[in-house]
């Protein structure tokens, strides 16, 4: 029914247990957990992606913790009964030529919680939308899911590192009529207050340099 995959630098046994116990698919999920000491994630999950045997296929850091069981069956529902081909928890509406996708926070969408040194706080870009998506142009890496059968591309190896491969996967496949948007009725605490670096920084340029950004989930 659904394929998870996650990168790891040492194996994650229960990271492994929570997602498979959260799903609320019992064994019908299947899990593929790649240790990767240095490979880019676009090389990681491009393999693993050739690796899963179902058509929906989940991406997502090790460290996030679903916050109610049955996840996996609420995802299910939403690419039964829409058209998207990309599914995430936290996005963008619009890209300005930074390519930042928080720079504008009028055009954000999604609620993520965040846990760090002991203290959690709820990350609320836009209103709550219950089962309903809201389409963006591009998702957050933390967590998305996408229909093998609906992308038109896959990861750009040329991404190197393990920052900006799921805006640039997104935006291609936006370019390409993919349909993209942000959920909510997934809940999920990431253990991390996702900060950038120099890395975040190189890949941030090379990819506004790549494209001519402006352009709305609307195509306009």
């Amino acid at each position: 029914m659904i394929s998870v995959i996650y990168c790891t630098r040492e194996s994650n046994r229960s990271h492994y247990d929570h997602l498979r116990k959260t799903s609320g698919l019992s064994n019908k999920i299947e899990i593929i957990e790649i240790v990767n000491n240095g490979e880019s994630l676009t090389k990681a999950y491009n393999r693993g992606l050739k690796q899963a045997t179902n058509d929906i296929v989940v991406f997502c850091h090790d460290d996030i913790i679903f916050n109610k069981n049955g996840w996996g069956r609420k995802l299910l529902n939403h690419f039964n009964t829409t058209d998207y081909g990309i599914l995430g928890m936290a996005g963008t509406t619009d890209l300005d030529d930074t390519g930042r996708w928080w720079s504008d926070a009028s055009k954000m969408v999604g609620i993520v919680k965040h846990s760090h040194q002991g203290k959690t706080h709820e990350s609320k870009y836009s209103g709550n939308f219950g089962s309903k998506i809201i389409e963006t142009i591009t998702v957050d890496g933390l967590f998305f899911a996408i229909h093998k059968d609906r992308i038109k591309e896959e990861f750009d190896e040329t991404v190197e590192g393990f920052h900006f491969y799921e805006v640039d996967f997104c935006f291609r496949n936006h370019l390409a009529g993919v349909k993209i948007g942000v959920m909510f009725d997934v809940k999920i605490t990431h253990k991390s207050i996702g900060q950038t670096n120099d890395e975040w920084e190189k890949n941030r340029v090379e990819f506004a340099s790549k494209f001519e950004i402006g352009v709305s989930q609307r195509g306009e």
